[in-house]
């Protein structure tokens, strides 16, 4: 029976992935307006902060990772309320260097040894989920560094709101690749190749990894 400790994990690792979800489905219908943006901003605040709880119950980098995340959300406060490009290289900045402290610890928690859990399988679907806000925040910093870095239909995305690149990340992540948003620069389109790359690489590893698991916990028969 699983422990109270185990349900706990189990527990956050839910709760994770539905505000991770949350995220997501909200993004497209509420950024075009401020009241909109608003309500996205406190909804990745959720994410922020569930995220770190998951992962300081899990690694001993809670300072670490509270500390990025404070961060990371006064950042894109400022941003929020005083936007400009400078601050939005900082916001960027800061958030992908979160989600990538964030993907790291989780991806060293998958690879522990140990039997494959509910908590295991609901954290390798938030991990997945959060490669593509990682490389969603990348391509933000590189389009607020250098406007015009993607274009849809041959339009600049310049006028588009932040989230119309988390679709092109979820469609790159997945190699789905619609092609109707595209990298216009060079290291724009080597960055949404690394993405492919890392998608794919990751669905092969972390399965390899649970199926290693599963194995070396299911007890062998005469």
């Amino acid at each position: 029976m699983p422990s109270t400790k185990t349900l706990a994990h189990s527990r956050r690792s839910v709760w994770l992935l539905v505000l991770i979800l949350v995220f997501l489905i909200l993004n497209p219908l509420l950024e075009k307006n401020q009241m909109g943006e608003a309500v996205l901003l406190f909804s990745m605040y959720a994410t922020l902060i569930s995220a770190t709880r998951a992962l300081s119950e899990r690694t001993r980098v809670r300072w670490p990772a509270t500390l990025f995340a404070a961060t990371s959300m006064l950042a894109m406060t400022i941003n929020h309320f005083s936007p400009s490009r400078p601050l939005g290289i900082v916001n960027w900045t800061i958030l992908a260097a979160f989600f990538g402290f964030i993907s790291v610890g989780f991806f060293s928690y998958l690879g522990r040894a140990g039997a494959v859990t509910d908590d295991r399988i609901f954290v390798s679907v938030s991990l997945y989920l959060l490669l593509g806000m990682l490389w969603f925040s990348l391509y933000n910093l590189l389009e607020a560094i250098h406007p015009g870095s993607f274009v849809l239909q041959s339009t600049p995305l310049s006028s588009r709101p932040p989230g119309t690149l988390l679709y092109l990340s979820l469609a790159t992540l997945t190699t789905l690749g619609y092609g109707d948003i595209v990298p216009a620069t060079p290291i724009a389109r080597m960055v949404a190749a690394l993405e492919a790359v890392a998608g794919v690489l990751y669905i092969a590893i972390t399965v390899a990894r649970l199926v290693a698991g599963y194995r070396s916990d299911t007890p062998e028969t005469a």
